[in-house]
């Protein structure tokens, strides 16, 4: 057998098992697409949520197929995002809440309180597992993208609530890390 002949098999055969996991991340994350459709059905502009899916359903389905750490942060990081998403989604159903003269919009603190919940839920699957960090990125890209696609309905504020909120709930994780390095 020529070299030339091994190495082509060789490419071929690295071609097919690559591709066979791609396959099977594509079939594995499938399901999030339905996440997608529902949040740009219920938003009232579909670009954003379809734009933040398409990212959130690439990265996922990257993650899936590149495996080890980021692959175990895949259902972690949607469920979380799908917190600050359902919120928001709620919160526009009920416009905004009055109470005698005042009147509130529920979307900021719809984005804040589902950030924060999100954040809190990746640092107690992450913390408990004894992650990585590769863990905590890619359990934080995808909580993120997934609820943007919510809180996008009120623009950039909005995304700024819900990583100030995710941020706030990945404090008591960050600061457990670093005080105990000190005490080590």
């Amino acid at each position: 057998m020529d070299s030339i002949d091994l190495e082509h098999r060789l490419r071929r055969a690295r071609f097919k098992y690559e591709w066979s996991r791609l396959r099977r991340a594509l079939t594995g994350f499938a399901p999030a697409l339905l996440v997608v459709g529902v949040a740009a059905l219920l938003a009232p502009h579909p670009a954003a949520p379809l734009g933040f899916g398409a990212l959130m359903f690439g990265l996922g389905v990257a993650f899936l197929s590149y495996g080890r750490d980021v692959k175990r942060a895949v259902l972690p990081g949607l469920f979380a995002g799908i917190v600050p998403l359902a919120f928001t989604l709620c919160a526009r159903s009920i416009d905004h809440v009055c109470s005698g003269s005042d009147c509130m919009m529920l979307c900021l603190p719809a984005c804040i309180a589902g950030g924060l919940i999100a954040g809190l839920a990746v640092a107690m699957v992450g913390h408990r597992g004894k992650h990585r960090a590769g863990f905590w990125l890619s359990a934080s890209g995808l909580a993120l993208l997934t609820g943007a696609m919510g809180c996008m309905c009120i623009g950039y504020s909005g995304l700024a609530g819900l990583v100030l909120g995710y941020a706030s709930g990945m404090v008591p994780a960050a600061a457990r890390v670093v005080f105990s390095r000190s005490t080590t």
